[in-house]
Protein backbone atom coordinates (compact mmCIF):
# COMPACT_ATOMS: atom_id res chain seq x y z
CA UNK A 1 0.00 0.00 0.00
CA UNK A 2 2.60 2.51 0.58
CA UNK A 3 5.20 1.34 -2.50
CA UNK A 4 1.81 2.25 -4.82
CA UNK A 5 1.47 5.58 -2.51
CA UNK A 6 5.36 6.40 -3.22
CA UNK A 7 5.09 5.64 -6.99
CA UNK A 8 1.60 8.17 -7.14
CA UNK A 9 3.88 10.72 -5.44
CA UNK A 10 6.94 9.93 -8.17
CA UNK A 11 4.45 10.34 -10.71
CA UNK A 12 2.95 13.71 -9.61
CA UNK A 13 6.54 15.57 -8.95
CA UNK A 14 7.66 14.48 -12.41
CA UNK A 15 4.42 15.82 -13.61
CA UNK A 16 4.88 19.25 -12.04
CA UNK A 17 8.59 19.82 -13.46
CA UNK A 18 7.30 18.79 -17.10
CA UNK A 19 4.91 21.51 -16.31
CA UNK A 20 7.11 23.88 -14.80
CA UNK A 21 9.99 23.60 -17.76
CA UNK A 22 6.93 24.32 -20.24
CA UNK A 23 5.93 27.48 -18.78
CA UNK A 24 9.71 29.07 -17.97
CA UNK A 25 11.38 31.92 -19.34
CA UNK A 26 9.04 35.30 -17.25
CA UNK A 27 5.82 32.95 -17.04
CA UNK A 28 4.37 33.30 -20.28
CA UNK A 29 4.62 31.33 -23.37
CA UNK A 30 6.92 32.48 -25.93
CA UNK A 31 5.00 33.54 -29.41
CA UNK A 32 7.24 34.08 -32.63
CA UNK A 33 6.92 37.80 -34.41
CA UNK A 34 5.02 38.57 -37.77
CA UNK A 35 6.92 38.61 -40.33
CA UNK A 36 8.20 42.00 -41.61
CA UNK A 37 5.88 42.77 -44.93
CA UNK A 38 8.22 43.28 -48.26
CA UNK A 39 7.27 46.26 -49.63
CA UNK A 40 5.82 46.18 -53.28
CA UNK A 41 7.90 48.30 -55.45
CA UNK A 42 6.27 51.23 -57.09
CA UNK A 43 4.77 50.58 -60.81
CA UNK A 44 5.16 53.64 -62.58
CA UNK A 45 2.48 54.11 -64.45
CA UNK A 46 2.59 53.85 -68.48
CA UNK A 47 1.56 57.38 -70.06
CA UNK A 48 -1.81 57.02 -72.18
CA UNK A 49 -0.46 58.09 -76.45
CA UNK A 50 -2.44 61.03 -77.61
CA UNK A 51 -5.04 60.05 -79.94
CA UNK A 52 -3.85 61.93 -82.73
CA UNK A 53 -5.27 61.33 -86.41
CA UNK A 54 -3.05 60.72 -89.40
CA UNK A 55 -3.79 61.01 -93.32
CA UNK A 56 -1.77 58.89 -96.05
CA UNK A 57 0.53 61.08 -98.11
CA UNK A 58 2.85 60.37 -101.14
CA UNK A 59 5.64 62.60 -102.76
CA UNK A 60 8.06 62.10 -105.10
CA UNK A 61 11.97 62.11 -105.01
CA UNK A 62 14.08 63.57 -107.55
CA UNK A 63 14.56 61.01 -109.41
CA UNK A 64 11.27 59.95 -109.81
CA UNK A 65 10.88 57.55 -106.64
CA UNK A 66 7.31 57.34 -105.00
CA UNK A 67 7.48 57.59 -101.47
CA UNK A 68 4.45 56.80 -98.65
CA UNK A 69 4.49 58.39 -95.44
CA UNK A 70 1.76 59.43 -92.78
CA UNK A 71 1.63 63.12 -91.85
CA UNK A 72 0.12 63.83 -88.52
CA UNK A 73 -1.45 67.33 -87.82
CA UNK A 74 -1.08 70.05 -90.62
CA UNK A 75 -1.74 72.97 -88.33
CA UNK A 76 1.60 73.56 -87.21
CA UNK A 77 4.49 75.61 -89.17
CA UNK A 78 7.45 73.28 -87.50
CA UNK A 79 7.71 69.99 -89.00
CA UNK A 80 9.15 66.75 -87.75
CA UNK A 81 10.31 64.64 -90.17
CA UNK A 82 11.19 60.74 -88.87
CA UNK A 83 13.44 58.49 -90.75
CA UNK A 84 12.74 55.02 -89.93
CA UNK A 85 15.98 51.80 -89.20
CA UNK A 86 17.21 49.44 -91.38
CA UNK A 87 14.97 46.94 -92.38
CA UNK A 88 12.11 48.68 -91.07
CA UNK A 89 9.42 51.07 -91.89
CA UNK A 90 7.47 54.34 -90.79
CA UNK A 91 5.10 52.17 -88.37
CA UNK A 92 8.51 52.45 -85.68
CA UNK A 93 7.44 55.81 -85.11
CA UNK A 94 3.82 55.50 -84.74
CA UNK A 95 3.46 54.66 -80.57
CA UNK A 96 5.85 57.92 -80.31
CA UNK A 97 4.70 60.68 -82.71
CA UNK A 98 1.54 61.24 -81.36
CA UNK A 99 3.01 62.98 -78.21
CA UNK A 100 4.42 65.24 -81.13
CA UNK A 101 1.89 66.18 -83.08
CA UNK A 102 -0.52 66.98 -80.05
CA UNK A 103 1.94 69.52 -79.22
CA UNK A 104 1.05 71.28 -82.23
CA UNK A 105 3.94 70.00 -84.39
CA UNK A 106 3.27 69.10 -87.90
CA UNK A 107 5.06 65.53 -87.97
CA UNK A 108 5.74 63.46 -91.34
CA UNK A 109 6.71 59.18 -90.69
CA UNK A 110 7.89 57.58 -94.08
CA UNK A 111 9.36 55.05 -95.61
CA UNK A 112 12.76 54.93 -97.18
CA UNK A 113 12.72 53.77 -100.79
CA UNK A 114 12.19 50.05 -101.19
CA UNK A 115 10.72 49.75 -97.83
CA UNK A 116 7.32 49.75 -96.20
CA UNK A 117 4.85 50.93 -99.18
CA UNK A 118 7.39 52.99 -101.15
CA UNK A 119 8.16 52.14 -104.41
CA UNK A 120 11.78 51.37 -105.75
CA UNK A 121 14.56 49.50 -104.54
CA UNK A 122 16.12 49.28 -101.83
CA UNK A 123 19.12 52.36 -101.70
CA UNK A 124 21.31 53.39 -98.98
CA UNK A 125 23.22 55.14 -100.88
CA UNK A 126 20.21 57.33 -102.26
CA UNK A 127 18.11 57.51 -98.79
CA UNK A 128 19.56 61.26 -98.42
CA UNK A 129 17.23 62.10 -101.57
CA UNK A 130 14.34 60.50 -99.79
CA UNK A 131 14.94 62.81 -97.09
CA UNK A 132 15.27 65.82 -99.23
CA UNK A 133 12.18 65.50 -100.62
CA UNK A 134 10.26 64.71 -97.26
CA UNK A 135 11.90 67.95 -96.32
CA UNK A 136 10.32 69.89 -99.58
CA UNK A 137 7.30 67.81 -98.78
CA UNK A 138 6.64 69.23 -95.44
CA UNK A 139 7.29 72.90 -96.22
CA UNK A 140 4.55 72.39 -99.40
CA UNK A 141 2.35 71.41 -96.85
CA UNK A 142 3.04 75.32 -95.18
CA UNK A 143 5.93 74.28 -92.31
CA UNK A 144 8.19 76.71 -91.90
CA UNK A 145 10.63 75.30 -90.11
CA UNK A 146 12.01 71.55 -90.04
CA UNK A 147 13.64 69.23 -87.40
CA UNK A 148 14.76 66.03 -88.46
CA UNK A 149 14.64 62.89 -86.05
CA UNK A 150 16.56 60.16 -86.49
CA UNK A 151 17.07 56.48 -85.16
CA UNK A 152 20.01 54.11 -86.02
CA UNK A 153 20.55 54.12 -90.21
CA UNK A 154 17.82 56.93 -90.09
CA UNK A 155 20.25 59.76 -87.85
CA UNK A 156 22.72 59.06 -90.21
CA UNK A 157 20.63 59.84 -92.91
CA UNK A 158 19.16 62.41 -91.45
CA UNK A 159 22.90 63.93 -90.40
CA UNK A 160 23.79 63.71 -94.25
CA UNK A 161 20.84 65.58 -95.38
CA UNK A 162 21.38 68.25 -92.55
CA UNK A 163 24.68 69.02 -94.36
CA UNK A 164 22.52 69.50 -97.49
CA UNK A 165 19.78 71.37 -96.58
CA UNK A 166 18.46 74.37 -94.43
CA UNK A 167 17.47 72.83 -91.45
CA UNK A 168 16.38 74.05 -87.81
CA UNK A 169 17.83 71.08 -86.02
CA UNK A 170 18.69 67.73 -85.96
CA UNK A 171 18.19 64.55 -83.69
CA UNK A 172 19.66 61.40 -83.79
CA UNK A 173 18.85 57.86 -81.92
CA UNK A 174 22.23 55.62 -82.41
CA UNK A 175 23.17 56.47 -85.31
CA UNK A 176 26.05 54.73 -86.97
CA UNK A 177 28.30 56.62 -88.36
CA UNK A 178 31.42 54.47 -90.23
CA UNK A 179 29.58 53.12 -93.70
CA UNK A 180 26.52 55.62 -93.35
CA UNK A 181 27.97 59.17 -93.90
CA UNK A 182 31.19 60.57 -94.25
CA UNK A 183 32.95 61.64 -91.38
CA UNK A 184 34.03 65.15 -92.77
CA UNK A 185 30.07 65.90 -93.05
CA UNK A 186 29.46 66.09 -89.40
CA UNK A 187 31.54 69.14 -88.45
CA UNK A 188 29.69 70.93 -91.48
CA UNK A 189 26.98 70.66 -89.93
CA UNK A 190 25.78 74.43 -88.83
CA UNK A 191 22.03 73.53 -87.07
CA UNK A 192 21.69 72.55 -83.38
CA UNK A 193 22.35 69.13 -82.93
CA UNK A 194 20.85 66.29 -79.95
CA UNK A 195 22.99 63.11 -80.25
CA UNK A 196 21.05 60.43 -78.09
CA UNK A 197 22.08 56.52 -77.39
CA UNK A 198 22.79 54.03 -74.91
CA UNK A 199 25.62 53.51 -72.85
CA UNK A 200 26.11 50.00 -74.00
CA UNK A 201 24.95 50.02 -77.53
CA UNK A 202 27.11 49.25 -80.15
CA UNK A 203 27.16 52.85 -81.71
CA UNK A 204 27.85 53.83 -78.16
CA UNK A 205 31.60 55.56 -79.33
CA UNK A 206 30.34 56.39 -82.72
CA UNK A 207 27.80 58.61 -80.99
CA UNK A 208 30.40 60.13 -78.76
CA UNK A 209 33.10 61.12 -81.42
CA UNK A 210 30.25 62.47 -83.67
CA UNK A 211 29.55 64.25 -80.85
CA UNK A 212 33.24 65.40 -80.42
CA UNK A 213 33.62 66.59 -83.56
CA UNK A 214 30.46 68.27 -84.54
CA UNK A 215 30.18 71.96 -84.07
CA UNK A 216 27.96 74.05 -81.88
CA UNK A 217 25.40 74.01 -80.95
CA UNK A 218 25.00 70.76 -80.09
CA UNK A 219 24.18 68.45 -77.44
CA UNK A 220 24.26 64.72 -76.08
CA UNK A 221 22.83 62.48 -73.89
CA UNK A 222 23.90 59.08 -73.37
CA UNK A 223 21.31 56.68 -71.15
CA UNK A 224 22.15 53.68 -69.42
CA UNK A 225 21.63 50.26 -70.62
CA UNK A 226 21.83 48.49 -74.29
CA UNK A 227 18.51 49.69 -75.54
CA UNK A 228 19.06 50.86 -79.51
CA UNK A 229 16.93 53.47 -81.64
CA UNK A 230 13.29 53.88 -81.02
CA UNK A 231 13.47 51.17 -78.84
CA UNK A 232 14.56 53.70 -76.15
CA UNK A 233 10.87 54.33 -75.88
CA UNK A 234 10.17 51.55 -74.55
CA UNK A 235 12.40 51.69 -71.51
CA UNK A 236 11.91 53.34 -68.29
CA UNK A 237 13.85 56.81 -69.97
CA UNK A 238 10.62 56.63 -72.42
CA UNK A 239 8.87 60.05 -71.37
CA UNK A 240 12.49 61.53 -70.68
CA UNK A 241 13.23 60.95 -74.06
CA UNK A 242 10.05 62.46 -75.31
CA UNK A 243 10.38 65.52 -73.54
CA UNK A 244 14.38 65.79 -74.47
CA UNK A 245 13.03 65.94 -78.21
CA UNK A 246 10.06 68.15 -77.45
CA UNK A 247 12.50 70.49 -75.54
CA UNK A 248 14.83 70.61 -78.00
CA UNK A 249 12.03 71.39 -81.17
CA UNK A 250 10.27 74.36 -78.70
CA UNK A 251 13.93 75.97 -78.10
CA UNK A 252 15.31 75.78 -81.89
CA UNK A 253 12.03 75.56 -83.84
CA UNK A 254 9.32 77.04 -81.95
CA UNK A 255 5.80 77.56 -83.19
Amino acid sequence: MRKHFHLRLIALLLLCLVLAACTSGGGSPQTSSPPTPTATPPITPTPTTPTVTSQEVHFTTADHIKLAGLLYSKSGTTAIICSHELNSTKAIWQGVVPWFAARGFMVLAYDFRGNGESEGQRDSAQYSQDLLAAITFVKSQGAKKVILLGASMGGSVSLDAASQAKVAGVITLSAPLKGWIEEKKIPAITAPKLFINSQEDTYAQETQHMFDIAQQPKEIHIYPGSAHGTAIFGTENSRDLIDRILAFTTKNAPQ
